[in-house]
């Protein structure tokens, strides 16, 4: 699991629905009081931005014409943020790394990535 935290539009349909399932990965387990340490040692999840993210990746989602059914409730994610500590709930992901090992990933987001800064309309 990890949060990209790349722009939305520069992610092909399985990186954009990918991280969208794990923002709700995420919730539930810190719904659940379940260690995330490692995700937060590795900087790979950013506990405060979670429902903002999740809604940056349905919004991305919709405007592409795919279906979104899952909404994440304000209060579900407040009191979910509550399971975590200041220092975790405040951890956040380099999105200059993200992009590095996004696009040396995934051929499909690295034609994305290209593409809109070449000027050329991406057939995502």
């Amino acid at each position: 699991m990890r949060m990209w935290m790349v722009a939305p539009d520069l992610l092909c349909r399985k990186h954009l629905c990918g991280e969208h399932v794990e923002c709700h990965m995420f919730l539930g387990t810190i719904k659940k009081r379940k260690k995330v340490t490692g995700y937060l040692n590795n900087n790979l999840f950013e506990p405060e931005l979670l429902k903002e993210r999740h809604d940056e990746l349905a919004n991305e989602m919709v405007r592409r014409g795919y279906t979104h059914n899952t909404p994440i409730g304000i209060h579900e994610f407040k009191n979910s943020l509550n399971n975590l500590n200041k220092k975790e709930r405040q951890v956040r992901v380099n999105v200059f790394k993200s992009y590095e090992e996004l696009l040396s990933r995934c051929k499909s987001c690295e034609k994305i990535f290209l593409n809109t800064f070449s000027g050329e309309k991406n057939n995502e």
